[in-house]
């Protein structure tokens, strides 16, 4: 989900379905897809900003809960089979991390990290390529900032541009963890203080 743009991540799952994992084929038009997909991202962006507190939202964990995993487990998960190792050091980016978020708030930021920035690369017509943060991106704009520190945007429309979202990595693990991998990896991230 996060990797979509403009439903074209979205749009062929609901229209193909996922028929192996019970999920139907639907026949909509590209604007109740369009409607869809919005909504999607609404929800998605609401539940990074917080939506889960307030009315019909869950109301707290128990910080026991959190501490039922394996630290050994979940350190050989994170340099093994996780390959969060990959993109993560326990010296560097998530030195003192328990130390800054704790329980849920930790648990939080391992599954949908909020700070993450992803990159861009946008080409213009002319070939040139700009490369910086990505600071916004709707259907219509794409906006940048630079290594000089520079806001840039473009009309999607006039450019083509791809971006690297780290967050990716973490959805992406949705469908291969078990509860034992988050326990686990959550008792050896509460070590790095």
């Amino acid at each position: 989900m996060t990797a979509d743009v403009d439903g074209n991540k979205i749009g062929p799952v609901v229209r193909s379905g996922r028929i192996d994992k019970g999920m139907p084929r639907f026949d909509r038009s590209d604007q109740q897809i369009a409607s869809l997909v919005a909504f999607i991202h609404t929800q998605q962006k609401n539940a990074l900003a917080g939506g889960r507190k307030g009315s019909g939202g869950r109301k707290g964990v128990d910080a026991a809960d959190l501490q039922t995993g394996n630290v050994e487990a979940g350190k050989q998960y994170f340099n093994g089979a996780g390959g969060c190792a990959t993109c993560h050091s326990p010296a560097r980016d998530l030195a003192g991390i328990a130390s800054r978020y704790q329980g849920l708030e930790l648990e939080e930021q391992m599954l949908y990290p909020k700070h993450a920035k992803s990159k861009i690369t946008v080409t213009l017509a002319s070939g040139q390529t700009v490369t910086g943060v990505l600071e916004y991106q709707d259907e219509f704009t794409v906006g940048l900032v630079d290594d000089t520190g520079s806001y840039r945007s473009w009309r999607t429309s006039d450019v083509q541009y791809k971006v690297d979202a780290p967050v990716s990595a973490h959805v992406e693990l949705f469908g291969k963890y078990t509860d034992a991998d988050v326990h686990n990896l959550m008792a050896y991230l509460q070590t790095l203080r």
